[in-house]
Formats: C-alpha cells, sequence, structure tokens
C-alpha cells in the first residue's frame, strides 16, 4: 500500500472505495475519534486542466453546510497529492439502490426526492447551480440520509443566481435542452430539468430520454416526448412534467417544487431548506478539545472560528457528529495532531489563478526519513522503497516504528573498521568484545542472530496487524461479509464459490461481456458502442452465517469453527456509463434469483 508521510499519526487508510482518472477515494479512519473518513487523493500531475474544477468544488463546500450535503473537514497537501477528507457514506450511491430495487415506491422516492429538493434549494438560495445532478452524485450514509456530492461543475454566477451562464456542462442524458443548444442558461432552470430527469429515474429505474446515439437521444430531449408510466400517480406525473419543460421559462422553479402536493403528500407543510449554520460552535465539543489538548478554551475557539479546515476542524465536526449521534465525546491521543500547520492549506489559498507548473511535483516523490547517524547504504534505500526481489521488505513499516525505529541492517553488513568510522554501527548497538580479531566476530554473529530474531518478531507483528493484500486474501477463500458490507450485494442459494464463479463468468461471456479472473473477482467491461460502454467487478463473498434463516452451516477446510455460508456476489461500478452498468447488474440479478444452472434465464438488453 502506498505510504503519505502527510497522513501519518493523523488517518489510518484503508481499502479505496472509489476511483476516477485522476483521483482515488480511500476510507480512512480518524485517529483521534476513531470515526471513518473519505478521503479523495488526487495526484497534481494528473489533475491538468481539472485543476480549476478542484479549486471550484473546495471553495463551493467552504462556503456550504446542509444536512443533504457531503461534509468537507480538512484539506492537505504534499509535494505530489492533493487529499480532501469529507464526510463518509456507507450506503453507497442512490443510483446502486435503484439497481438493488429495479425503481422505488412512491413512497421511498418522495423521501429521498424530498431530501434532494432541500439540498438543492439551499444551494440556489447561496448562489450556488450544481450542474450535475445525477443518482450517482448522491450517496446515502448509514442512516439512509442523502448526501449531495460531486461540485466540480457547481457555478456561482457574478450577480446572483439570475445571471446566465454559458458554459455546457454535465452529463448528457441529464441535460437540458438549452445546454445541447449551446445557448445562455440560468443555472437554476437547469437544476430543475435534471431533477425531473432524476425524479423519473426514482420511480421507473430508467430514463426519460435514452437512446445508444447521441444524435438521436438529443432529438428526443430537445422534443420533450417521454412516455409517461401509468404506474405513476397522476401528481407524481404531473411534477414530472413541470419540471421536464423544454421551454426553461415554463419550467416549475425551484420554491413550488417545494411546495407542491406530491412532495408534501402526508407532511402538509413545505419541505424546508434552512440549516443551522456551521458557524455558531459548539462549546460542550470545544471544551473536550481544549481539554485534551490542555489549551485555553478561547484560544482554541478563536482557532476554530478561523475555519482553516485542518485537523482541528476535522476533530470538531466529527465530536458534533457523535455528540448529535448521543455518543461519548472521547479523543485519543494521537502523534500527528500537534504537527506544524504548514502541512494544512487553508481553502483561501488555493485560487483559480493558480499556475499549474507552480503544482508539479519535483522529481523526488518520496518522503526520505532520518533514522539517527545509520549510514545510507544500498539496503535501506531499497527497504524505503521495496522493489518485486525483496519480497520479504514489501510490506509498509508500522507508523509507530517509522519514525522512531532504525531501519534493519543488511545481512551482508561490512565489518567493523577504525579506518572507516562512518560505517560504524550507532553506539548505542556497540559491544565491548575485546581487540582479538576472533572476540570481534563472535558478537557480530550473535549480533546478527539477536537482529535477525528481532526481525522476525517485527515480521510477526507486521503479519497480524497489517491488512493483507487483495490478492492474498483472495488467493484460498473469499471475504466474508458482515451485515454492515451487505450494499450492492446480490444472493444466491450457493454454498460453494467456485461454482458461482464459473457459472457467473459463463452467463456474461455468452452475452458477450469480456471478464478477467482475479482470485474471488471478476473484472468485466462492455466497449463503449454498447449503451456508452462501461467496467465492472463483481466479487464472490460469503454472505454473514445469520444472514439466511434455512441455511445449513457445514465446516470449512481443516477449522471447524469456520462455518460454511451461503454465497453473495458484491457489485461495484469501476467507470463509465451507469446506464450501461445498470444493464449487467439486471443481468446479475436475474442470474442469482431464477437460479445459474436454469436455461430460462430471462434475456437482458445488453
Amino acid at each position: 500500500m502506498v505510504r503519505y508521510a502527510v497522513l501519518d499519526g493523523l488517518y489510518e487508510i484503508g481499502k479505496t472505495i472509489g476511483c476516477g482518472g485522476f483521483a482515488k477515494v480511500k476510507l480512512a479512519t480518524h485517529l483521534a475519534t476513531g470515526e471513518k473518513v473519505a478521503i479523495k487523493i488526487m495526484d497534481k500531475k494528473l489533475l491538468g486542466e481539472d485543476l480549476h474544477r478542484v479549486t471550484r468544488e473546495l471553495h463551493a463546500l467552504k462556503n456550504l453546510q446542509h444536512g443533504n450535503i457531503c461534509q468537507l473537514y480538512q484539506v492537505l497537501e504534499s509535494e505530489s497529492h492533493f487529499f480532501i477528507v469529507m464526510e463518509y457514506c456507507s450506503g453507497g450511491e442512490l443510483f446502486d439502490h435503484i439497481v438493488e430495487k429495479k425503481r422505488l415506491t412512491e413512497s421511498e422516492s418522495r423521501t429521498f426526492f424530498g431530501q434532494i429538493v432541500s439540498a438543492v434549494a439551499y444551494l440556489h438560495s447561496m448562489g450556488y447551480a450544481h450542474r450535475d445532478l445525477k443518482p450517482e452524485n448522491v450517496l446515502l450514509d448509514k442512516n439512509q440520509k442523502l448526501k449531495l456530492i460531486d461540485f466540480g461543475l457547481c457555478a456561482k454566477p457574478d450577480g446572483g443566481i439570475e445571471n446566465p451562464l454559458k458554459t455546457s456542462c454535465g452529463s448528457p442524458m441529464y441535460a437540458a435542452p438549452e445546454l445541447i443548444l449551446g445557448q445562455q442558461y440560468l443555472g437554476h432552470e437547469v437544476d430543475v430539468w435534471a431533477m425531473g430527469v432524476l425524479l423519473f429515474a426514482l420511480l421507473t429505474g430508467s430514463l426519460p430520454f435514452d437512446d445508444s446515439v447521441i444524435d438521436n437521444l438529443y432529438k428526443k430531449i430537445l422534443n420533450g416526448s417521454y412516455e409517461e408510466p401509468k404506474f405513476i400517480s397522476r401528481d407524481g406525473r404531473m411534477l414530472i412534467k413541470s419540471m421536464l419543460q423544454v421551454e426553461p421559462r415554463k419550467r416549475i422553479n425551484i420554491g413550488q417544487i417545494l411546495e407542491h402536493p406530491w412532495l408534501t403528500l402526508g407532511v402538509f407543510k413545505p419541505i424546508s431548506h434552512e440549516h443551522k449554520s456551521h458557524k455558531v460552535l459548539d462549546q460542550e465539543c470545544i471544551q473536550v478539545m481544549a481539554d485534551f489538548l490542555e489549551i485555553p478554551l478561547a484560544t482554541l475557539k478563536t482557532e476554530l472560528a478561523e475555519w482553516k479546515y485542518d485537523y482541528n476542524t476535522v476533530t470538531y465536526y466529527l465530536l458534533l457528529q457523535k455528540k448529535r449521534n448521543g455518543q461519548s465525546l472521547k479523543l485519543n491521543r494521537t502523534i500527528g495532531w500537534r504537527k506544524p500547520d504548514g502541512e494544512c492549506v487553508p481553502l483561501t489559498e488555493i485560487s483559480n489563478n493558480t499556475k499549474q507548473q507552480n503544482l508539479t511535483p519535483v522529481d523526488r516523490t518520496r518522503v526520505r526519513r532520518k533514522f539517527g547517524k545509520v549510514s545510507r547504504s544500498p539496503a535501506y534505500g531499497q527497504f524505503l522503497e521495496p522493489h518485486s526481489g525483496r519480497t520479504a521488505l514489501k510490506r509498509p513499516r508500522s507508523p509507530t516504528l517509522l519514525d522512531h525505529a532504525s531501519p534493519v541492517p543488511s545481512k551482508k553488513a561490512p565489518a567493523p573498521s577504525t579506518e572507516t568510522p562512518s560505517s560504524k554501527t550507532p553506539d548505542r548497538r556497540n559491544v565491548n568484545v575485546g581487540t582479538s580479531a576472533s572476540a570481534n566476530e563472535t558478537p557480530i554473529s550473535a549480533r546478527r542472530m539477536l537482529i535477525g530474531s528481532i526481525e522476525k518478531s517485527l515480521n510477526k507483528v507486521r503479519h497480524v496487524l497489517t491488512p493483507k493484500k487483495a490478492s492474498e486474501m483472495t488467493s484460498s477463500l473469499p471475504a466474508v461479509l458482515n451485515e454492515k458490507d451487505l450494499c450492492n450485494v446480490s444472493t444466491t442459494q450457493y454454498t460453494d464459490p467456485e461454482t458461482v464463479m464459473t457459472e457467473l463468468s459463463k452467463s456474461l461471456e455468452e452475452k458477450g461481456i469480456r471478464c478477467t479472473r482475479k482470485g474471488f473477482a471478476l473484472k468485466g467491461s462492455m466497449d463503449s458502442s454498447r449503451l456508452g460502454g462501461c467496467s465492472f467487478e463483481l466479487e464472490i463473498c460469503y454472505l454473514p452465517s445469520n444472514f439466511m434463516a434455512k441455511q445449513q452451516r457445514k465446516p470449512i477446510g481443516e477449522n471447524e469453527d469456520k462455518l460454511e455460508n451461503f454465497i453473495g456476489i458484491r457489485r461495484k461500478r469501476l467507470k463509465g456509463d451507469s446506464w450501461c452498468y445498470k444493464k449487467v447488474c439486471e443481468q446479475v440479478l436475474a442470474l442469482t434469483s431464477t437460479g445459474f444452472t436454469q436455461k430460462n434465464v430471462r434475456e437482458s438488453a445488453v
């Protein structure tokens, strides 16, 4: 796993939960509170012209706080990367929720859509237009609360939200007619159109305007005609129709949506978009932090009020979250909390005027750490930058040992010499054993044995404490899921993972979907000529032992305590068109619901 020195002592980095062209998102643990966060890691060399999108997103998130907008916590920078620490939403994308259920009920759609409307109305009230509203940009937290993300295309027009914009952006299937025509437009009006497409997708599990040929798709959007499913209520159909008006001025506005009868059914009052300002600090949370850091309350309050989005900011936000959840406000001692503020980048220092060449990293892309007065032999260089020939050194060192322990000496260490004092072992390891040659050699051998023994012990500790690589974990048995890991998982009635893997591979290949296997993960792709193309991953996993009441569990292998469970298929979109991916998921769901061995599996539209 790649190590990022700027995060040492602050976060424990976990698995990758998302990836893109120039960034990946890691699940991480905030060490001071023990809470989970998401860290978007962006490579400066790959940003290119997208740098302004990052800048725009950061400036927007700094000024926005709403219960249905994913919260920015911290921004850090190294020579080669940006790190954006965000609120972690464990429920996955709203799009995956649609895939799982095929389509949502009106009651569930009303609950979700009301939260989206609330967030968008708040955005508009703050002068922003999102310009990229779609189910993939809406996440769910552990409480099934929606969180709007991805503000890279947002805009705040000079002079207010009623001033026109010129740049056409967003996803074609959610684009308003004025965007397709290349006309000037109002940001809040194109957001309303996209919300109409989004509500249609929630209620039907499909898009109102869809075509694999982009020109045909644009013609359908400009025409504004689509099929209205009869299973949607009259009020639901009328709301969608009012949002999908080709003429922008005839479109319903966000205030009218908030008061619409379909949205307020059972509520009897308009949906609120107001939110308590984050500028009002919680006294109890600040007191806990001040006591822990042993600094005056007034000093910390002044520091937090500057909203630097540093480690103090993220700690405050997470403590506030714990308080709202009724959890104990406890903090853990971390070695990185008291690091200089120079490693944290205030958002105000990242501007649209930043030149790309100023952000290009230097050739030295790794951080070299000093280990006392030990000479830097080639062996130490290999330890800091392991290669494939040194398998024992591939695993990264423990963060607690990195700054304080000396590197493991080379087994071919030179014999002590009075002529080369720079090559001597540090004094704390020297042993006075006399002057004869034989006397000098024996302790060296003993010392090597001792160091070797210590190294083996440390390797055992690392083996226990360090998560195994995916290739190691998947080589023997599939992962065993717990009840919190069942998001985007299709269940089967099988208990043999090889059977599921073989039949799944065969079925997908029969549909013309290219697949490659690694362990118990199956990666597949469809070319762009088919529904826009996409790539995805299907992982064979064991379901929790108590997930199915009628299961018959059997011992696995030699460990009689480990019981055989039913098999699940965890789905993940890697990149490409979301609705193409939905077709793949429908194929998987059809296979798992009817059984792999049946020949009457419903044909997919893929």
